[in-house]
């Protein structure tokens, strides 16, 4: 697997609001999006702002999607996960990790309009591989 581009850092706050005027304020962030988990009716419904420092992504979630899918225990604050793009192939790389032993967080799954999956990496680091859908359907 060879990711396409370096996306996004994840970080469990308190509160996404007060945290990402933080960033607006002393970083210049740009609000790209903001999730409400009493909007959504998946099973990943968090409460989230994604913001844009410099050339990256920086999502501010009040827990982690795999954590509000009950895939793992409640995560303390501070770093979640990295997350890459990938162009294609996410289930055959999941399959290839979990041949490998490598643990898996969270098989892939449709996440609005991208299929999203995590893994541990050593150092018990958590990363996601996102695959954009290109109609937005599941398959």
């Amino acid at each position: 697997m060879e990711p396409e581009s370096f996306f996004h850092v994840a970080i469990k706050v308190e509160d996404p609001e007060p945290a990402a005027e933080f960033y607006r304020e002393h970083l210049d962030a740009e609000v790209l999006e903001r999730r409400r988990a009493a909007e959504s009716d998946d099973q990943f419904a968090v409460d989230a702002v994604v913001l844009g420092i410099a050339d990256k992504r920086v999502y501010l979630f009040d827990r982690a999607p795999y954590e509000a899918a009950g895939l793992v225990e409640e995560q303390p604050l501070g770093f979640l996960h990295f997350g890459y793009v990938v162009e294609d192939g996410i289930e055959e790389t999941f399959a290839r990790l979990a041949d490998d032993g490598v643990e898996i967080v969270m098989e892939p799954a449709v996440y609005g309009d991208k299929r999203i999956a995590f893994f541990v990496a050593p150092g018990d680091i958590r990363i996601e591989l996102i695959e954009y859908l290109e109609d937005g359907s599941s398959a």
